[in-house]
């Protein structure tokens, strides 16, 4: 008997996170505005209040008072490989510094701190020694590398309209940036949206395929929705209706229900709503 098995395929985007997009030229850094272009200018920030913060250690739960600098070399670390060039990690260690005092002035998600080493909730954080362990050689080397690139750019944010920006960033977009609102809902932020991004895809997890079979992918959505149904003997039991700028999915239709893409992203524990969807037999 031929066994039916549902395929997902998506574009990787870690941490679904809207990046700046940036020149080469690293004073400046170009946003893209609707269909206008601007330029932004870096400004040098005067750190005063805010030149040691609170960083929570998620897997402890302790917080630790830590000089700001101090802890963009060891987020740097964490989100970018060393390898790369000095200008992407000057360019790195500005949108961490700008992401983390935007959420230290807007108030953070902590209570007892500004922020927290979990990629997933703030940023990413990596220990010295841990680090080192996962390099294993000229360590010493790359560590000062790294403390070049944040100690170079010492109070320099990105700001819009003389305020510190929201600074998402992550190391894939699929090819599209993505403006928040299809992501989080709200209004967005103008200095954030769909932009092409060119290059990634010599990324090594640009892409990936999640299979399933129609038992599995029913019972999850039931897990989402108690009264799912669907029919696979339809051809459009499962239609995506729409698509973001970004190329995402926006709105689907999946047996009785309809949902955005983000929804059907998080039940099925995807990175990305920017998938396709194949019925195949087997």
């Amino acid at each position: 008997m031929k066994k039916y098995f549902l395929y997902i395929a998506l574009v990787i985007l870690l941490f679904i996170l809207i990046p700046i997009i940036f020149t080469s030229r690293f004073e400046r850094i170009k946003l893209a505005i609707a269909d206008e272009k601007i330029e932004e200018k870096i400004d040098k920030f005067d750190y005063g209040k805010y030149s040691t913060i609170k960083l929570l250690h998620t897997d402890t739960g302790k917080v630790e008072k830590i000089d700001l600098d101090e802890y963009l070399v060891n987020v740097v670390a964490a989100e970018m490989p060393v390898k790369y060039k000095e200008e992407a990690l000057k360019v790195q260690a500005t949108v961490a510094r700008t992401y983390t005092l935007y959420k230290i002035i807007n108030g953070g998600k902590h209570k007892n701190a500004d922020i927290c080493d979990d990629s997933g909730c703030c940023q990413a954080w990596i220990s010295k020694k841990d680090r080192y362990k996962y390099w294993k050689t000229d360590c010493e080397s790359k560590w000062k590398k790294i403390q070049k690139a944040v100690s170079s750019t010492k109070g320099k944010i990105i700001t819009y309209k003389g305020k510190v920006i929201n600074a998402f960033f992550h190391s894939n977009s699929g090819g599209f940036t993505e403006k928040p609102l299809y992501v989080w809902g709200g209004e967005g932020y103008p200095y954030l949206q769909c932009v092409e991004t060119e290059g990634e895809d010599g990324y090594s997890e640009y892409s990936s395929e999640v299979s399933l079979s129609k038992e599995e992918f029913t019972s999850k959505m039931k897990k989402k929705y108690s009264d799912f149904k669907i029919d696979w003997k339809k051809e459009d039991c499962i239609k995506i209706k729409d698509y973001t700028e970004g190329e995402r999915v926006n709105n689907i239709k999946i047996g009785n229900k309809t949902m955005t893409g983000v929804i059907v992203r998080n039940i099925f524990s995807l990175k990305s709503a920017r998938f396709s969807i194949e019925i195949r037999k087997r």
